[in-house]
């Protein structure tokens, strides 16, 4: 059965405080995410050039997050950069921090349904932002869909990269290396298209109707 809540019904929002003494940082600690960070995490996931903060600084001097939370720069979604974290972070000023009760909504659903709702609705406040969940096992199996298609697209710069570089070893292979890159090209596209496409059905409701359904008549 499909329930709707408030996003703040199922998931805690916390904003981070700008910190203001630079002897909190060190080589290692906790990873610090700033608008300019998360922008950068954005287009290549890579933690080894984000600043850290010590472990022992008090937790009422910069807030910590836990793994899984979803980062935003903006309060209103549809203006916003999302990121889902997979390790704790501590967050800075203008970042915004969704942690959700897991109990209730997984994390990764969370971020896919966030994602559809940017591309697809209206200007929205995510303190009014409202969704419908079903239950956790259902869930799971749509998270299981579209994170299979997604790190596919996550991984197209490094297989496309590897297939123009073929060229370079086997020089009569030159033009067949080209071909494949023109349909990894294509091919990627129609993933991403895909990607789009279960999204809405999805959270439009027609996917969970259509599983209710069948449920129904077992």
């Amino acid at each position: 059965m499909v329930k709707q809540y408030f996003l703040e019904e199922v998931a805690k929002i916390q904003i981070g405080s700008r910190i203001m003494n630079h002897q909190f940082f060190t080589r290692e600690g906790t990873p610090f995410i700033t608008e300019e960070t998360l922008l950068k995490l954005l287009i290549e996931d890579d933690f080894n050039q984000v600043p850290r903060i010590d472990y022992s600084i008090n937790e009422f001097t910069v807030l910590q997050v836990p793994a899984k939370s979803i980062l935003l720069n903006k309060i209103n979604l549809k203006e916003a950069s999302i990121y889902r974290c997979n390790k704790a972070v501590y967050i800075g000023y203008g970042i915004i921090a969704i942690i959700p009760n897991e109990s209730v909504v997984i994390s990764d659903y969370l971020f896919h349904f966030l994602k559809w709702y940017q591309e697809n609705k209206e200007k929205r406040n995510i303190y009014r932002l409202m969704l419908e969940l079903p239950p956790i096992d259902i869930q799971l199996k749509i998270v299981q869909l579209l994170n299979a298609i997604q790190h596919l697209i996550m991984n197209k710069e490094s297989l496309v990269m590897a297939v123009e570089e073929l060229p370079q070893r086997f020089d009569h292979i030159s033009n067949l290396a080209k071909q494949h890159s023109k349909d990894l090209h294509h091919g990627f596209d129609q993933i991403q298209h895909l990607y789009s496409e279960m999204l809405h059905k999805i959270f439009n409701g027609d996917f969970l109707n259509d599983t209710f359904q069948q449920l129904g008549n077992q």
